[in-house]
């Protein structure tokens, strides 16, 4: 009888260490990408095309958020967007690169504004990329960007 409860000791032993194992596993498989996370950003190199303001640098916070292999990026401090809407991206994963978009209408005449950004991995705690942005309507085409650093 003895003998038996070693048995079922043991059982419970190698069960527990095969469910925390796999567990272990789990969360390696699911772990979030590096660029998921509170990033503290900076503007320089900004220009312009077209009688638009090239802008100044700036620098605050911005976040980042993984679902599946879809990326969301949200400018949480520092720039200001007209319409609000366009501080929000939506993004991917494409090899190295991380590719965030967006566009919203943003005024009464039907203009239309585009946004990317590019990023590229440093390290874990930095990303350097590129932004550009784009306003048309009817045959008016204006574009601007800068240079953007991403720092943990």
């Amino acid at each position: 009888m003895l003998s038996r409860g070693k048995k079922r000791i043991a059982f419970g032993v190698w069960f527990l260490a095969l469910f925390v194992f796999f567990n272990l596993s789990l969360v390696n498989l699911v772990a979030a990408d590096p660029i998921v996370g509170d990033w503290n950003y900076t503007t320089s190199n900004h220009w312009a095309k077209g009688p638009v303001p090239a802008g100044k640098p700036s620098k605050g916070l911005l976040v980042i958020t993984q679902s599946g292999d879809q990326f969301k990026m949200e400018f949480k401090s520092g720039m200001v967007f007209r319409p609000p809407e366009l501080k929000y991206f939506a993004g991917k994963k494409k090899g190295k690169d991380y590719i965030f978009s967006n566009s919203a209408k943003v005024d009464n005449e039907g203009g239309i504004a585009k946004n990317t950004c590019n990023l590229k991995k440093i390290s874990n705690n930095h990303f350097e990329g590129k932004s550009f942005s784009e306003y048309s309507q009817g045959g008016i085409t204006f574009s601007w960007g800068f240079d953007i650093e991403l720092k943990k």
